[in-house]
């Protein structure tokens, strides 16, 4: 072997160990500080076992909220008398209006708004007041394009529908107040 050879396998392996040692003083201060790769979310245990009503199962939002109760440590179950909880959608709709129209009258810019009314229902018969979950999304309209406009509108309905699905199940992962729970034969 000759000098520079040797010179240079002595920067390698400098360069390797410096490298290493970075990559060990990072584990060091990551874990001392308390830091965590996000693992599987951790559902309040009254949504351990969930029964869905009012959503068709092939909707964005269902097939969205059933992936991410599939990742955590809940299941969706059939039979309403299998669940720990039980959401009730009483609504969901995807309305749409025109948000921008030039001086012609004509409109450039349509507006979709996702919304949500939901309740949760436990074994007791007790349940919470309805909520709502709602989205919006402009998208501009090109009356000479019309088939991109439409395939546009259709992926924007499905993305708010997945969105809607998300924010549906971080609501699950919260646990209920016990204060709000509209108690069994309660008209509110």
């Amino acid at each position: 072997m000759t000098r520079s050879h040797i010179g240079m396998r002595a920067v390698s392996r400098a360069f390797f160990m410096g490298l290493a040692m970075a990559l060990a003083a990072t584990t060091l201060v990551t874990s001392g500080c308390g830091y965590q790769l996000r693992g599987v979310a951790e559902v309040d245990p009254t949504f351990e076992r969930v029964h869905v009503s009012g959503l068709s199962k092939s909707s964005p939002v269902y097939r969205t909220l059933a992936a991410e109760i599939d990742k955590s440590k809940a299941v969706l179950v059939d039979d309403r008398r299998d669940a720990t909880a039980r959401l009730v959608v009483e609504s969901d709709s995807v309305e749409e209006r025109a948000s921008v129209v030039d001086p012609s009258a004509n409109v450039r810019q349509y507006e979709l708004l996702h919304e949500l009314r939901y309740h949760i229902e436990l074994p007791d018969g007790a349940r919470t007041p309805s909520r709502k979950i709602s989205q919006a999304r402009n998208y501009n309209y090109d009356p000479r394009g019309v088939i991109a406009s439409s395939s546009n509108e259709g992926q924007i309905r499905r993305e708010l529908g997945e969105l809607v699905g998300q924010l549906l199940f971080y609501r699950l992962l919260a646990p209920i107040d016990p204060d709000t729970l509209i108690a069994p034969g309660d008209g509110r």
